[in-house]
C-alpha cells in the first residue's frame, strides 16, 4: 500500500473507500502496484525459489508500456519493480522510465550485482525514488552462504557506491536501503550490518524474518529470546548512531511478547493481528507477476488462483472484476493463511482499521458488483 497517511486523513478519500468495503462496490482508486518483471535471477539464494534455472515466459516491454498508463488512469501513485532480479532485463530502465513519465513514483528491489556504471547513470535518469538491495551478512562469507554466488557481496557494495556517486552528481534524492533476511545463521550480524550499510550510503536497514517452510532457517524460540535480550539493544544503539528509524518493529522484528515470539517461531510474523482485523490492501493494491497474472499481493503470488491476466485484460477489467470483488468479500470473513505470515502492511492496516469498517461491522449479505 502507499500514501496511507494521506488517505486516512482525507475524508474525501476515506468515505468512498469505506463504502467500497461495506457494500462491495468497486474501490475508488488503485494506489500502488508491485510488479515482478521476471522470475530469472543471477543468484541462488537458499530461501528463494528464483535463480535456479527457472525461466518462465515474461510480458514484453511493449505490453508494460501499455499497462503503466492504465495503472496511472486508475489512480496508481507508486509502482515497485522486483524479480527475480530486475536487472537481468535489458529493457528495465525503459520500463521504469515509462512509469515515471506517466506520473507514477518508481521504486525497485535489486541485488545490484549487475549494475554497471552505465546502468547506474540510466537509473538516475529515470528518477528512481528508492532502491532496495540485499545484504544478508556483515561479511562476504556469511552473505554468500545465503546468496550462493562467490563475489556477490563485493559486487553489491561496489554498486551501492556507484549509486551514491551518481546520485550526488545529479543531485537526486534517491533513497538507498538494505533488506536483511534474518535467519538462524546470520541473525547476530544485524548490528555490524547497520554500520556497513550506512558507510555505503544506505539510509536504512530493514530486517525481514525469513519467509520459508524450512524449519532449519527460521529462528527457534530460544534464538529469538537471545536476540531480543542480547542483540536487539546493540541494534538500537547502531540504528541511533547512524540516524536510522527507531521504529520498534525494526529493532524487534520477531516481537517481544510471548505470543508474538511463539507465532514467529511458526513463521506467523503478523502475530495474530489478522485474526480480528482486515487487510485493506485488496482495495488499493495489486501484485502482477512476470507473465501478467494478477494476485492480491506478493504473499499470495502462486498461493491462490490468479485474479486476472494483464497479458489479455486491461488493468480496470482486473481490478474491478468479479474475481477481485469476490476475494475481497471472502477476506472480510476470514483472512488467507498467507496473511498471518505477512508483516509488510501491519502499520498501514492498523491506521486504516481506525477509519474503515472492520470484519465484524460489514454485513455478510453485502452486494457485489455486476460484472
Amino acid at each position: 500500500m502507499y500514501d496511507v497517511d494521506t488517505i486516512v486523513s482525507t475524508p474525501e478519500m476515506t468515505g468512498p473507500l469505506a463504502d467500497a468495503v461495506s457494500s462491495g462496490a468497486p474501490p475508488p482508486f488503485l494506489r500502488s502496484v508491485k510488479i515482478k518483471l521476471t522470475a530469472r535471477c543471477n543468484l541462488t539464494c537458499i530461501m528463494c525459489r528464483y535463480g535456479k534455472g527457472w525461466r518462465p515466459p515474461e510480458l514484453d516491454g511493449q505490453r508494460w508500456m501499455t499497462l503503466l498508463p492504465q495503472m496511472a488512469a486508475q489512480g496508481c501513485r507508486k509502482v515497485h519493480f522486483s524479480g527475480g532480479e530486475v536487472l537481468v532485463r535489458r529493457d528495465f530502465e525503459l520500463i521504469a522510465a515509462r512509469a515515471a513519465e506517466v506520473g507514477i513514483k518508481v521504486t525497485m528491489t535489486s541485488n545490484l550485482t549487475l549494475l554497471t556504471k552505465d546502468r547506474a547513470k540510466a537509473l538516475m535518469r529515470t528518477k528512481i525514488s528508492s532502491i532496495s538491495t540485499s545484504l544478508d551478512g556483515a561479511t562476504a562469507r556469511m552473505h554468500e552462504s545465503v546468496r550462493g554466488i562467490p563475489g556477490s557481496f563485493k559486487r553489491t557494495l561496489k554498486a551501492m557506491g556507484r549509486i551514491g556517486r551518481e546520485k550526488e552528481r545529479r543531485g537526486r534524492r534517491t533513497r538507498l536501503r538494505v533488506n536483511f533476511v534474518m535467519m538462524r545463521r546470520n541473525v547476530a550480524h544485524y548490528p555490524e550490518l547497520i554500520r556497513i550499510a550506512a558507510e555505503h550510503g544506505a539510509t536504512d536497514v530493514v530486517p525481514m524474518p525469513v519467509d520459508t517452510k524450512r524449519d532449519d532457517l527460521r529462528l527457534t524460540k530460544q534464538l529469538i529470546r537471545r536476540y531480543n535480550e542480547d542483540i536487539a539493544p546493540e541494534v538500537a544503539q547502531m540504528r541511533e548512531r547512524y540516524g536510522m528509524s527507531m521504529d520498534t518493529r525494526l529493532i524487534y522484528p520477531f516481537g517481544r511478547r510471548s505470543g508474538a515470539v511463539k507465532a514467529s517461531v511458526q513463521g506467523q510474523y503478523a502475530a495474530d493481528f489478522y485474526r480480528d482485523h482486515a487487510c485493506y490492501a485488496p482495495y488499493m493494491h495489486m501484485f502482477v507477476a512476470w507473465d501478467g497474472k494478477v494476485y492480491l499481493c506478493c504473499m499470495t503470488n502462486g498461493r491462490i488462483e490468479p485474479l486476472g491476466d494483464l497479458s489479455v485484460q486491461s488493468v480496470e477489467e482486473v481490478f474491478h472484476g468479479e474475481a477481485f470483488a469476490n476475494i475481497r468479500s471472502q477476506m472480510l470473513e476470514s483472512r488467507l493463511p498467507s496473511c498471518h505470515a505477512c508483516d509488510m502492511y501491519l502499520e498501514e492496516n492498523e491506521a486504516l482499521s481506525r477509519v474503515l469498517p472492520g470484519p465484524s461491522s460489514v454485513s455478510s449479505n453485502r452486494r457485489l458488483p455486476v460484472v
